[in-house]
């Protein structure tokens, strides 16, 4: 999955978007003509909109963002909005791993789970029936996910370890896991 960042102008006239383009090409300031000129709250910060994936944009956003040079002015760029002007100022494709885990309150809870799990119990079956997590009824199956959607103790297995091999336990603010990474893309 790819994530980008950019700030934006936006105007209600097509011809007012030109003109800002043009005199933004001449040498006048982004983030300065974002603050002085944009409909869009996004002006008190210059423009900037952070960091976003495709999809929470509109898609005439999302396809200037997502397909277009990286800083350079794009537009005008119209959308149900008004018209904008684009600056990327970066993209990227964002790693993603997909895991299944099994929660449960105790330290020796989970290294008893991983010891019977090594002897051939079922990953999915103990997380449906020993989980504390609602996944467990899923198999533990959590589905894709990129680095920060869980937490730092949790994204740090991961994000890091061997894939396809059952490590914990995993000690975290909800107690004890078993993290199987099912698929990662480095």
């Amino acid at each position: 999955m790819f994530i980008a960042s950019a700030a934006h102008i936006l105007v209600e006239t097509e011809e007012a978007c030109q003109d800002l383009k043009e005199q933004i090409e001449g040498g006048l300031d982004f983030a300065a003509a974002a603050a002085e000129f944009s409909a869009c709250p996004s002006g008190a910060q210059g423009g900037a909109l952070g960091e976003f994936s495709p999809g929470q944009m509109v898609p005439e956003f999302d396809q200037v963002v997502f397909n277009d040079e990286v800083g350079v002015v794009h537009g005008p760029v119209k959308t149900q909005f008004g018209y904008h002007l684009i600056i990327i100022s970066s993209r990227e494709q964002q790693r993603e791993a997909s895991a299944r885990h099994i929660l449960v309150e105790t330290e020796e809870a989970c290294q008893d789970l991983k010891e019977q799990i090594e002897g051939g119990l079922d990953f999915a079956a103990a997380a449906a029936e020993f989980s504390a997590c609602p996944s467990g009824a899923q198999g533990g199956a959590l589905g894709s996910f990129g680095p920060g959607r869980m937490v730092p103790e949790f994204d740090k297995v991961v994000f890091n370890d061997e894939v396809g091999v059952v490590h914990g336990p995993v000690k975290t603010q909800f107690g004890f896991h078993l993290i199987e990474i099912t698929s990662r893309d480095d």
